[in-house]
């Protein structure tokens, strides 16, 4: 039977799908930096669980194979693009240099995700490469010491999205996070909005 639509829709991919709707509204809605990071901080949640959940169901090899396509998809807007327009609305200062460096930032995320997709069918228990979903932990991270204490004023915004750049498309290996360790950063991520709530 012809299909009406095109793409695989199964449950698997709901996670993903709501990463990618917080990612959006932060880049067309947010106004203010800590919102932002706390849009930016829940993509990164959903993106970490999103593979368990898309474990918990039997899939055929076509919705394993979207589900992949699918992820990468949805990271470059949550952690290229958002980032790039957390950086540029708020911590950019630099005038063309700045519009570069976000240039070569979603430039190293592309590549660092296309790398993703075609070695995607290797099980390793490592990353080559930080993968991009840390910028969901090091962006706020930073935003959390800018809103509290102005350290864009000793280490500018752009050292740390020119390290993020280098480390996403640098040749290193960098183990998978245990389940023990995704608990440990929900909590800590827990502990990013609650300090970012009262700066709302």
């Amino acid at each position: 039977m012809k299909k009406i639509f095109l793409g695989v829709y199964h449950p698997s991919v709901l996670l993903t799908y709501l990463g990618l709707s917080i990612s959006l509204y932060g880049i067309f809605f947010s106004k203010t930096l800590a919102f932002s990071l706390i849009l930016l901080i829940l993509a990164g949640l959903c993106d970490t669980f999103d593979g368990m959940v898309a474990n918990a169901f039997q899939r055929n090899e076509l919705e394993k194979a979207f589900g992949v396509q699918i992820d990468s998809l949805s990271d470059l807007i949550s952690f290229g693009i958002f980032p790039v327009q957390i950086y540029l609305q708020y911590f950019a200062k630099f005038g063309i240099f700045s519009f570069l460096l976000s240039v070569v930032y979603l430039l190293t995320v592309v590549t660092r995700l296309a790398y993703f997709n075609v070695s995607a069918g290797e099980k390793r228990e490592y990353f080559i490469g930080l993968a991009v979903t840390y910028a969901s932990f090091f962006i706020p991270l930073y935003g959390l010491f800018s809103v509290y204490f102005s350290i864009e004023k000793i280490l500018p915004g752009e050292l740390l999205y020119a390290l993020l750049a280098f480390f996403f498309v640098f040749n290193f290996r960098m183990k998978k996070p245990s389940l023990k360790i995704r608990i440990g950063l929900l909590l800590l991520a827990i502990l990013f909005v609650i300090f970012l709530m009262k700066k709302l």
